[in-house]
C-alpha cells in the first residue's frame, strides 16, 4: 500500500488546476537570503558588462539575481531560469516591469551570445616597480 502526501491524491481526485493554485501559499518561503545580494551575485555582476547588470532586478528582486549568480556557469539551468521567468505558464501571472522585464532578457541574449563561457574574474593590477628601485642597488 503506498501512502500520499497531498490530500488530493489520497482521495483519489486529480490535482487542482494551475488557476486555482494559491501561488502565495506554494511559494517556498523567503529567506533572509533572498532579501539581499549575495556575495557571489557581486562577484557575477563584476564579471558581466556593466551595460548590462540589471540594476532593477538587483534592487527589487534580489532573490532572482542571487538564483542566476550561483547558476551562470550551468548553461541548462540558467536557461530553464530564463524561460520560467519569462513565460506564464500558471496563468493569469502578474509579471515584471518593463524595466525588469527587459534587463532579464538582456542578460538572456548575452549569455546566448557568450556560449556558456565562464567569464574570467576581474584582472588583479599589479604595481609596476620600476628597473633598478626595487631592492638591492
Amino acid at each position: 500500500m503506498t501512502t500520499s502526501n497531498t490530500p488530493n491524491e489520497a482521495a483519489g481526485s486529480p490535482p487542482p488546476a494551475s488557476d486555482s493554485i494559491d501561488w502565495v501559499r506554494v511559494r517556498s518561503p523567503q529567506r533572509d537570503q533572498d532579501r539581499v545580494l549575495q556575495s557571489p551575485t557581486h562577484v557575477w555582476l563584476r564579471r558581466i558588462p556593466s551595460a548590462i547588470h540589471p540594476k532593477h532586478l538587483c534592487r527589487y528582486y534580489p532573490r532572482i539575481a542571487n538564483r542566476l549568480a550561483m547558476a551562470w556557469g550551468d548553461k541548462v539551468e540558467v536557461e530553464a531560469i530564463f524561460e520560467d521567468l519569462l513565460q506564464d505558464r500558471r496563468g493569469q501571472r502578474k509579471g515584471f516591469s518593463e524595466r525588469v522585464r527587459v534587463e532579464i532578457e538582456r542578460l538572456q541574449r548575452f549569455h546566448q551570445r557568450k556560449l556558456h563561457v565562464n567569464y574570467p574574474p576581474l584582472m588583479v593590477v599589479r604595481r609596476r616597480v620600476p628597473p633598478g628601485s626595487a631592492g638591492g642597488g
